[in-house]
């Protein structure tokens, strides 16, 4: 018990300190209120398996509808999150990392509000700024890639000569281009 308490204050800081930078990267993927599913989902499958522990051992008096409904709500609130895996992540890194991704923002905005309340800090969620991404891209071979479409964070370049279509997120361009890549 006391390590899960442990985890989860470690979780509450790290999600104060790290939730502007993965809000922004994960976006285009999972926002504040899907987070929050995830979360509870999480939360749920802890407190479910303690639940299950403590009848079967003789510890605990909860009655079997408080733990079907549980296991029931849990598995609603991890099925969204393997929706998001399947539909909304590209790459294997970011399904692997969503959980704990959306356990930080989730954690991580609580914090904040709290903080943009007491102290008066501002929030920044996931903006991108504005003309982040610019009309024409050059690859390394010189291709032009022209801006096919805008989504808040991320863009998508096509190239009529190859074919091509290259994709990019706000903060893959926060600090320069690719290697390689220059602005048209």
């Amino acid at each position: 018990m006391i390590i899960l308490i442990i985890a989860a204050i470690a979780f509450m800081f790290l999600g104060f300190f790290s939730y502007n930078p993965i809000r922004r990267k994960y976006a285009g993927i999972i926002g504040v209120g899907g987070s929050y599913v995830v979360l509870l989902g999480v939360m749920l499958l802890f407190s479910s398996v303690g639940q299950i522990i403590g009848t079967i051992t003789g510890k605990s008096n909860v009655s079997a509808l408080e733990i079907v409904l549980g296991v029931v709500v849990m598995l609603l609130c991890l099925g969204y999150m393997v929706f998001v895996m399947l539909t909304r992540c590209e790459t294997v890194a970011q399904r692997i990392l969503l959980p704990f991704v959306a356990c930080l923002i989730g954690f991580g905005f609580i914090w904040r509000f709290l903080a943009a309340i007491v102290f008066h800090m501002p929030m920044e969620s996931g903006k991108s700024a504005e003309g982040a991404f610019p009309a024409i891209l050059y690859d390394p071979g010189e291709n032009q890639f022209r801006l096919l479409n805008e989504g808040g964070d991320n863009a998508r370049y096509y190239c009529e000569k190859t074919g091509q279509e290259a994709f990019f997120y706000a903060s893959d361009l926060a600090d320069g281009l690719p290697n390689g890549w220059r602005r048209g």
